[in-house]
């Protein structure tokens, strides 16, 4: 149950926290990449829309009918794996901002000092790049034991609780993987950790995917919520806090 605690508090920290003006910033980043998001799918609607190929004799205008089908299926793809593409963009390109908020945090909370420059700045994204990989790749292969599980013993009924709770799990993982590479542990020490509190894992991977629900307003909170609220956890599992100091108010941000 410590998990739960442990998030509620996480939860409780980032509210204050914000309500009194810190780390609003790093919203930016986000918003700027939705904005562009919305726009390349406007576009993509806009081209659906426009294309409806029709003729004036009905045999013709019944095979149009299917190009017609064809392309909008066409563009529904392209739609999907764009959005796809943008939650991997939000998750790796936006690494170097969430990891310095994770560690503003946690020197606000801790009094920690972490090294920065530009090495660990390029390290951050070609780790974090991996580190979603990695993610996605256990995940589908996961979902693809439990999917041949549920056909073979008719577990339909639970699928969507089923691959939810495993979206979460490995979204928990990534976003945990900020507060490894901060204390320089390895991505398999993530991995390591991950499994060893499944708990904590869908929990904040499920913070992310409510928070990212959200229509249009999703994407530039959930990083940023979900990072703040993973840091907060992180340094309660490992013992971090409680201190006395873990909110000074002297800090610039």
């Amino acid at each position: 149950m410590n998990s739960i605690k442990y998030h509620i508090t996480g939860i409780v920290k980032t509210v204050e926290l914000l309500l009194k003006g810190h780390y609003l910033l790093y919203f930016i980043p986000g918003t700027i990449i939705t904005l562009l998001f919305l726009w390349f799918r406007e576009g993509i609607t806009g081209a659906d829309e426009a294309v409806n190929i029709h003729s004036d004799y009905s045999w013709l205008d019944w095979a149009a009918g299917y190009v017609n089908t064809g392309i909008h299926k066409v563009f529904g793809i392209i739609d999907s794996l764009f959005e796809q593409l943008y939650m991997f963009i939000v998750l790796t390109a936006l690494s170097p901002f969430n990891t310095y908020l994770g560690e503003k945090l946690d020197n606000r909370l801790t009094g920690t000092e972490f090294k920065g420059g530009l090495i660990r700045f390029i390290n951050d994204i070609i780790r974090m790049v991996f580190v979603v990989i990695l993610a996605l790749v256990l995940e589908f292969g996961f979902m693809g034991i439990y999917w041949l599980f549920s056909k073979m013993f008719g577990l339909g009924f639970i699928d969507v609780y089923v691959y939810w709770t495993m979206s979460a799990f490995f979204f928990g993982f990534s976003f945990y993987d900020f507060s490894l590479e901060r204390y320089e542990k390895g991505v398999f020490s993530t991995l390591g950790f991950a499994f060893k509190k499944p708990l904590t894992m869908i929990l904040t991977g499920g913070i992310f995917l409510v928070i990212y629900a959200i229509p249009v307003a999703g994407v530039p909170l959930a990083p940023v919520l979900t990072v703040m609220i993973s840091t907060v956890v992180y340094l309660y599992i490992t013992k971090k806090l409680p201190k006395n100091n873990e909110l000074k108010t002297t800090e610039n941000d």
